[in-house]
């Protein structure tokens, strides 16, 4: 006698099912890095522009004893922020670690958080902090 037992194996659905459990695996993972990009953009403020014209004769106030008023002793700034400094002086000037010759234009974009002290040939204590806040 030879009995053979029937095949209880179903390729089509073991492969059905296999497509449809990868389907998930996939979506579940889309479904995760979407939300934590989504969650970093919509967390983030738009960077702004801040602009620092140094105006003609400011080298030439400073050595007669004038204070000018041109930045104040703290600059605070967030993360993607753009600072754009514009010298129409005859002088080379410095605020912190930027040095911006005379008639030059200066731009860059904060990246890193930080506290900077620094020297400033602008401020009348000669000495400047740049406050690059993280979030």
């Amino acid at each position: 006698m030879n009995a053979s037992l029937p095949n209880t194996s179903d390729t089509k659905g073991d492969k059905a099912s296999f497509a449809l459990l990868t389907l998930f695996a996939i979506l579940g993972v889309t479904m995760v890095l979407g939300s934590v990009a989504l969650s970093r953009m919509v967390g983030t403020p738009e960077p702004e522009k801040h602009f620092i014209t140094i105006p003609a004769g400011t080298a030439t106030s400073i050595s007669s004893g004038l204070d000018v008023d041109i930045i104040p002793a703290d600059l605070d700034f967030r993360l993607r922020d753009e600072l754009v400094i514009l010298n129409q002086d005859s002088t080379s000037h410095q605020i912190g670690p930027f040095i911006i010759p005379a008639g030059a234009q200066f731009v860059t974009r904060f990246a890193e958080a930080a506290s900077i002290v620094g020297f400033c040939s602008l401020h009348p204590t000669g000495q400047i902090t740049i406050n690059i806040e993280g979030s």
